[in-house]
C-alpha cells in the first residue's frame, strides 16, 4: 500500500528586518494555536510549565522509551532517530498532563488525548549514532484529524531563517531538577551559540547539520529527546511557530550546551519521505488495541 501524501506549497512573505522573503510550508495549516486564557508560569529550574493550549503539534512517543516528537503532517511525526524502538510504539497527540485523563485550566478543558499506533519508523539513511543525522519520521497507522488541539508545526521548505534567530524555545516532558520526568509539558528558552562551543564541550564534530544552544538556568534533558525546538516568526499577516531543530544529545547532568539536529539541513530528505509516504508495508506489527492510561510508567532513554 503506497500512501500518497501531498506536500502543499503555499507562498507567503516572511519579514526579516526590512527585507521580505517568499516562503513555502510543508503543510499550510501549521504553526498557529488557540491562546490559553490561563497561562501557568510558575518558574522552576528546568523551565516553566507550558501554556496548555499553545503546542497542538507536540507528540508524546511511547514504547519501551519515552520521547517527544512534533506532528508535521496528518500522517507523520518528526523525532530523533535514537528514539526508535523495536517495541510497540504509540504516538499520543493532544496531551498536556500525563497524570490525568482530562487536562483543564481554570477556565477550559482540552479533549482527551488520542493515541495512534506507529506502523513505520524511518531513520535518516546515514544515521548510525546520535552524533550525526539523528532524525527520523514516525508514520502514523491512520491519519489524524486536525483540530484546535491537534495540528502540525510549520516546516519551511524553501528558506532557512536559522542564521537570523538568536532565541529558540523547547518543550517536553523530560527529566526535571527532581530527577524524574515531568507529568506536565514544560518549556524552556534557549540561546543559539556558535557550534564551536558544542564541539569543544563534547569533542565531536558539530557542524551545519546541528544547532548548538542552551541556557544557564533551564535545559533540555533525558526524556526530551526527539522534541522540537522552534521559533515564532512573523509570516504574512500572522505569527507562526516554525520548527528549527530536534532535541538530540547533551551532557549526562543536563547543565551545559546541548546539541540539536538541524531540521532545515535535512529538509530534502523529509520532503522525499513524506511525498513517497514511507515504506509500502508496515515495518513493525501494530500495538494491540487498548486504552491509554495517562501517567503510565515509561522507561527513559539515554540522553
Amino acid at each position: 500500500m503506497k500512501i500518497a501524501t501531498a506536500v502543499i506549497i503555499l507562498h507567503i512573505l516572511i519579514h526579516f528586518g526590512s527585507g521580505q522573503v517568499s516562503v513555502s510550508f510543508l503543510d499550510p495549516d501549521c504553526g498557529v494555536s488557540i491562546s490559553g486564557s490561563s497561562t501557568m508560569s510558575a518558574r522552576i529550574v528546568q523551565g516553566q510549565v507550558a501554556d496548555m493550549f499553545a503546542n497542538p503539534w507536540m507528540a508524546l512517543i511511547s514504547s519501551s522509551t519515552m520521547c517527544g516528537g512534533s506532528l508535521i503532517t496528518n500522517r507523520f511525526v518528526l523525532s530523533a532517530a535514537h528514539c526508535r524502538s523495536n517495541s510497540y510504539t504509540v504516538v499520543y497527540l493532544g496531551e498536556f498532563d500525563r497524570s490525568t485523563i482530562t487536562d483543564c485550566s481554570t477556565t477550559a478543558c482540552m479533549p482527551n488525548a488520542i493515541g495512534i499506533p506507529v506502523d513505520a519508523q524511518i531513520a535518516h539513511p546515514r544515521y548510525v549514532h546520535h552524533s550525526q543525522n539523528d532524525i527520523a519520521l514516525f508514520r502514523l497507522a491512520t491519519p489524524v484529524q486536525y483540530s484546535a488541539y491537534i495540528k502540525p508545526i510549520c516546516l519551511l521548505t524553501n528558506y532557512n531563517p536559522l542564521a537570523h534567530i538568536s532565541w529558540l524555545s523547547a518543550i517536553g516532558w523530560g527529566t526535571t531538577e527532581h530527577g524524574v520526568p515531568s507529568n506536565v509539558l514544560k518549556t524552556a528558552t534557549l540561546t543559539q551559540v556558535d557550534r564551536s562551543y558544542c564541539s569543544a564541550t563534547y569533542g565531536s564534530v558539530v557542524d551545519m547539520s546541528h544547532i548548538c544552544a542552551g541556557d544557564p538556568f533551564s535545559h533540555t534533558c533525558m526524556g526530551d529527546s526527539g522534541g522540537p525546538i522552534f521559533a515564532t516568526l512573523p509570516i504574512g499577516s500572522t505569527s507562526r511557530v516554525v520548527q528549527m531543530g530536534i532535541v538530540s544529545y547533551g551532557d549526562s547532568e543536563c547543565r551545559r550546551w546541548e546539541v540539536y539536529t538541524n531540521v532545515m539541513h535535512h529538509m530534502n530528505w523529509i520532503l522525499e519521505v513524506v511525498r513517497q509516504g514511507g515504506p509500502q508495508a508496515p515495518q513493525r506489527p501494530l500495538p494491540p488495541q487498548g486504552s491509554y492510561y495517562p501517567g503510565m510508567p515509561l522507561v527513559d532513554f539515554q540522553f
